[in-house]
């Protein structure tokens, strides 16, 4: 009797056994994204309105690319295309996340992963005329400081003499008013010596020995030089043609010509002495 049941027993049960591996896939031929619809089906019925549970329906990360996002729903489509209900979760899912993305992509919170191509043409960034000017002007003018004035003394042990700057040029051009004949010669000093303090402002001191006699000798800059020229040529000019002017007005008799056109260049010049630094642009 138990010879005849046992057949009979294990008949069944072999077809189950069939049954199962009929339908049971080789893991080893199986692809990553084959593998997710097993782990990933109890997220089918549990779809809603959350992105994230779109994202983990498809099986996919939410930096997912959308090559990756069309790939993962065409897998499971596949997979599920006898299940109609499934596949409507699906096709749910793929709008709500390809939705998810356009709407981080507008708002700008998804930056795209396309790397910068290098024919691709750069804004150029201008920058405003009138700040290239006042950089050039930061450079170029410097206010005379207290201690830069009382070290501009001709005479260290007597510091009630004007500097320099105002009592040399200054001096002579009064000196032009005294003696007419010398204006020429005085507005030529003058001159010499505005290049002189203009060129030398900002510059260390000079080095000199234990008599006070200068220890060395720099080597002149172009760039400043030229620059310090261009400065002196002008004033040079604004003087000249004002003084021509005033003379045409009559506001100046014809034989104070030169006296006045020394005295607007030299008053031009200690200006320019004081406040200008050529070589604060080249440095």
């Amino acid at each position: 009797m138990a010879l005849v049941l046992l057949p009979s027993m294990l008949l069944p049960m072999g077809g189950l056994v069939a049954h199962g591996a009929r339908f049971q896939p080789a893991r080893g031929s199986m692809s990553p994204l084959h593998r997710r619809p097993a782990r990933l089906l109890p997220h089918l019925v549990m779809l809603g309105d959350d992105a994230s549970l779109s994202y983990r329906t498809l099986g996919i990360s939410e930096d997912a690319s959308y090559d990756e996002i069309m790939e993962a729903w065409m897998v499971l489509s596949e997979t599920y295309a006898d299940d109609p209900a499934r596949i409507g979760l699906l096709d749910q899912a793929k709008e709500k996340v390809l939705n998810d993305r356009l709407n981080a992509r507008i708002s700008g919170s998804l930056k795209p992963t396309v790397a910068e191509s290098p024919w691709d043409e750069k804004p150029v960034e201008r920058t405003p005329p009138w700040v290239i000017v006042g950089e050039y002007a930061r450079k170029l003018f410097e206010f005379p400081t207290p201690k830069f004035a009382l070290q501009a003394s001709p005479l260290p042990s007597c510091p009630l003499l004007p500097p320099p700057v105002i009592g040399l040029i200054g001096g002579l051009t009064v000196a032009s008013w005294i003696s007419p004949n010398s204006a020429g010669t005085i507005l030529l000093i003058n001159v010499m010596s505005a290049m002189g303090f203009m060129y030398n402002r900002g510059q260390p001191e000079v080095k000199r020995d234990d008599f006070g006699q200068i220890g060395e000798v720099r080597p002149m800059k172009p760039k400043p030089m030229a620059l310090t020229c261009a400065i002196t040529f002008t004033f040079w000019m604004w003087g000249y043609l004002k003084a021509k002017r005033l003379v045409a007005l009559a506001v100046v008799p014809r034989g104070l010509e030169v006296i006045a056109r020394g005295t607007l260049i030299s008053g031009s010049l200690i200006l320019a002495a004081l406040f200008v630094k050529p070589h604060g642009v080249f440095d």
